[in-house]
Parts: structure tokens; C-alpha cells; sequence
């Protein structure tokens, strides 16, 4: 394996771990998520990776963007467009992926917890789909992996409502796989991917490509249309209340132009 930037890849015990190192609140770009999928092609070539665990550094597993910095977000014609060329990578590899999240899942933070096959979490864990708070429309995907993950009405409520859903009620829900402890949380991911990298590994990525099916093609698709419209949006005052107010740290007020 190559040396990256902004993430980490050890590979141990047939379990290939990746760490995002951006602490601590690890806001994601296209380069991140460039370097993620990179990182995913070049084990799909090592037969002696059969799963991968992602994870993060710092407090939060990915805290979305940073709205202040982001220049994916500020790209007045096409605002991440080169992230979600990035992100349509992510699903059409072959390894099986566990997210372990310890702390924050925001936004494209939660589209990228979202892209894995497992989500792993602790009660201090958050999930939000912050974007109607923004004035924007969901992306990374999220349009389709979402519903896909807790079902349509659990999606509208938190799209809709943009709250905050933590690691229990993430359980209760599907959004989350296991809840473990703060303290247990990377080892108990360990033995769960020591328990699916001791399947046949063939086997493994045969079933898992029945089981995803044509979900690659269905994400590409739709962060066509979920670009079309973050550009839309991004041309209202609401777009602008809703990222101002993120940045103060206040409630926005939306007047709908």
C-alpha cells in the first residue's frame, strides 16, 4: 500500500483498518474521499484483505464540511461535483466495510458512514442529516442509501427535521448495527470483522454483490440529481441564511427566496 495524506492503512489478521486523520473533527473534501476510494481499490487487489474497518482519529468520525474552508461547497457551477465522482467510487468495490463511529455523522459524514456495509457505534454517537437546516438538498448519495438503510419514513423524519439521532435510537432504527461501548468500541468492531473475514472470502464478495445489486449505478444516478439541485439551491437566500446561521451557531431564519 501506498502512504497517503489524510488517512491510514494498516492491514492485520485478513482485517485492513483505515483511519481518516483529520482530528478532531475530521470535515470531509473530495481529496479525503478520493484518498479513501484509492485506498479501497488497492486492497481489492490484496487477497489477504477480506474486510475493511473505517474509522477516525479525533472526536468526531466526520463532522460533514467545513463551510468556512470548504471549496467543493463554494464552487459557484458545480459544488462537489468532484466529490461525488469520488463517492460513486466507494460502491463499486468489492471488500465488505464496517464504519465505526465514535462521535459525530453529519451530512456528507453520514452519506460516507451510509456508503459502508456496517455501522458500528457507541451511545455517545450522533447521526444527522443536516442539509434542509442548510437550505440544501442531501447529497453523497444519501437520496437513495439512506431509505435504503431505515426505510422511507425514518428518512423523511430526520431529512425533513435535520435533527440529531444518537447511537440508541440509531439502533432502533437500523441506521446502526451494534451499539458497544466508548471504550470497547474498536475491539468489539475488530472481533465483528474478524467473524466475517473468517467466511470464505470468495464467497463473501459473491453474496455481497447479490445483496447490493445495482446500488452503484442507483447512487450515480442520483447524485446527478442531487447536484442539479444543491446548484439550484445554492442560488437562494435560504442557502445562504442556512450555512451564515450554521457558522454563528444560531437558529436560521428562512424567508423562502
Amino acid at each position: 500500500m501506498r502512504d497517503f495524506d489524510d488517512i491510514s492503512v494498516n492491514l492485520n489478521n485478513h482485517i485492513a483498518t483505515i483511519t481518516i486523520q483529520r482530528p478532531p473533527n475530521n470535515f470531509f473534501d473530495s481529496f479525503l474521499i478520493q484518498q479513501i476510494a484509492d485506498a479501497y481499490v488497492e486492497l481489492d487487489e490484496i487477497d489477504d484483505c477480506r474486510v475493511i474497518l473505517l474509522c477516525s482519529d479525533g472526536k468526531n468520525f466526520c463532522a460533514g464540511a467545513n463551510f468556512g474552508e470548504d471549496k467543493d461547497m463554494h464552487n459557484k457551477s458545480h459544488p462537489y461535483s468532484k466529490l461525488y465522482d469520488q463517492a460513486v467510487r466507494l460502491f463499486r468495490t468489492n471488500k465488505p466495510v464496517v464504519a465505526v463511529v465514535q462521535g459525530a455523522a453529519v451530512g456528507g459524514g453520514l452519506g460516507l458512514a451510509l456508503s459502508a456495509d456496517f455501522r458500528i457505534a457507541c451511545p455517545e454517537a450522533r447521526f444527522s442529516a443536516n442539509f434542509a437546516k442548510l437550505g440544501f438538498h442531501p447529497g453523497f448519495g444519501s437520496s437513495v442509501t439512506l431509505p435504503r438503510v431505515v426505510g422511507l419514513q425514518n428518512s423523511a423524519d430526520m431529512l425533513y427535521t435535520a435533527r440529531r439521532v444518537k447511537g440508541e435510537e440509531a439502533l432502533e432504527m437500523g441506521l446502526v448495527d451494534k451499539i458497544t461501548s466508548k471504550e470497547t468500541l474498536m475491539d468489539d468492531s475488530i472481533k465483528f470483522a474478524s467473524e466475517i473475514a473468517s467466511s470464505a472470502p470468495m464467497a463473501i464478495e459473491s453474496i455481497r454483490s447479490t445483496l447490493k445489486g445495482d446500488l452503484a449505478d442507483r447512487v450515480e444516478e442520483v447524485v446527478a440529481w442531487e447536484l442539479s439541485e444543491q446548484i439550484r439551491l445554492q442560488k437562494t437566500e435560504d442557502f445562504k441564511e442556512g450555512i451564515a446561521s450554521s457558522l454563528e451557531r444560531r437558529d436560521p431564519k428562512f424567508s423562502r427566496k
